[in-house]
């Protein structure tokens, strides 16, 4: 994943970036513009740029859209959300490690 992606997934699982701004972050770094992503999923480009403002959208098309970014809509029990942030944080460490070098190399 790209770590710019990773980045805003981090801010908006902690509430400080909106879902529109992480599926525009997510459709450029997939390479695709408004215009191809709206034609990927048969809406109207207009469409696309409401729900990267911030406009209210159904869980439907937000589904829709994750989906074709490669991303998997998942709803998390409040119980267990300081664990999967965690989890996203190692993810998010993960992708800077520099790699164990042999022991006997």
């Amino acid at each position: 994943m790209d770590k710019r992606v990773a980045q805003e997934l981090w801010r908006w699982g902690s509430g400080e970036s909106p879902v529109g701004h992480l599926l525009a972050v997510a459709r450029r770094a997939r390479g695709l513009s408004q215009a191809e992503l709206a034609d990927r999923l048969g809406v109207t480009n207009a469409n696309i740029s409401r729900i990267e403002r911030g406009s209210d959208l159904k869980v439907s098309t937000l589904v829709d859209v994750a989906r074709e970014l490669k991303f998997e809509p998942l709803l998390v029990p409040k119980e267990h959300l300081s664990s999967v942030r965690a989890l996203l944080g190692s993810l998010q460490h993960d992708d800077t490690a520099q790699p164990e070098r042999p022991r006997f190399g």
